[in-house]
């Protein structure tokens, strides 16, 4: 059963990797496509999307290992098998830590560009951060403890202090998210003429990123709820740590690669609002509390360029 299971999570992984693989490749390369020299923001996000697909294939290459060393007759006869196990189980730990602090950073940096004047969401989203972090740390010396030191921690709350801070920091994200679109269909949306029902590209994309961040919280809930319910037909040896990274590593890449595409607002979202040269300015439009004020007197204040706020979101 140990084997099968162990067979199992490494073909879940390579899925999962294959998939990241393809939407990180597709993310790399608009990236470049629209230009590095100058765009700090851009490549800031291609060294987190590469380092996350050097850590996830990383991760893999350990995890064989991993399976190697637990069968005397595959492992090589020079090899401590015990100390060699220890140290790549620590080393995945650290891999897969790393991974899930770089999706939080991405996903909190696209909530923070999307509340760019309020200091109450920063300081959240900096709180969000700082708690992976420290979580992560702090996982990474248990389980060098454990291992090294025979010092002994339950795995609730290992299991607890390594997902409830990655629910939470998503659950806010997504709800800040859900709010930008609940704002944009009741104070903006009304002002665009359009014919039908169809959505705005904005809308669109609000859409998407709340309903990716929404099953991601549902993955992080069903994580929580596996730590005490049942394990299922497989036992306790089947755990979805294995290829978790690569989850984490798909959801904030089709973030990048959706922004990376510059879906914003097109010109033709605007062009059916009038409004006097005047009063038009090359700001972005932010959803901000000022058009709350304006909003049943009249239209808001339209930027005159069409780079609306995922633009902002692929430069800042």
């Amino acid at each position: 059963m140990v084997f099968k299971t162990s067979i199992l999570d490494a073909m879940l992984i390579v899925l999962f990797l294959g998939i990241f693989f393809c939407i990180g490749s597709m993310s790399s390369y608009t990236l470049i496509r629209r230009g590095l020299r100058g765009q700090r923001a851009r490549q800031a996000l291609l060294a987190i999307t590469l380092t996350m697909l050097l850590a996830a294939t990383a991760h893999l290459a350990l995890y064989v290992g991993f399976i190697l060393l637990q069968f005397p007759t595959l492992a090589a006869e020079y090899v401590d098998p015990a100390v060699t196990l220890r140290r790549l189980d620590i080393s995945q730990t650290c891999l897969r830590r790393l991974t899930y602090f770089l999706s939080d950073v991405i996903v909190c940096w696209r909530a923070y560009v999307l509340w760019p004047d309020n200091r109450i969401v920063h300081a959240a989203l900096a709180g969000c951060i700082i708690g992976t972090g420290a979580t992560s740390l702090t996982l990474l010396v248990f389980n060098f403890k454990s291992e090294f030191h025979g010092v002994h921690y339950s795995r609730w709350t290992q299991n607890f202090l390594g997902t409830f801070g990655l629910l939470l920091t998503n659950f806010l994200v997504t709800v800040l998210i859900g709010y930008k679109l609940w704002y944009y269909r009741h104070n903006v949306k009304k002002y665009i003429n359009r014919t039908g029902n169809n959505n705005t590209k904005i809308e669109s994309i609000l859409i998407l990123l709340m309903e990716s961040g929404g099953l991601y919280c549902a993955f992080w809930v069903r994580q929580i709820l596996l730590m005490v319910g049942d394990f299922g037909y497989y036992g306790p040896d089947f755990g979805f740590e294995w290829f978790q990274p690569n989850i984490s590593g798909i959801y904030p890449t089709i973030i990048i690669f959706m922004v990376s595409r510059q879906m914003m607002f097109s010109e033709e979202v605007l062009s059916n609002i009038s409004v006097p040269s005047s009063s038009r300015t090359d700001r972005t439009i932010w959803f901000s509390d000022s058009i709350a004020g304006r909003s049943e007197a009249g239209p808001p204040e339209v930027p005159n360029d069409s780079s609306i706020i995922l633009n902002s979101l692929a430069q800042k």
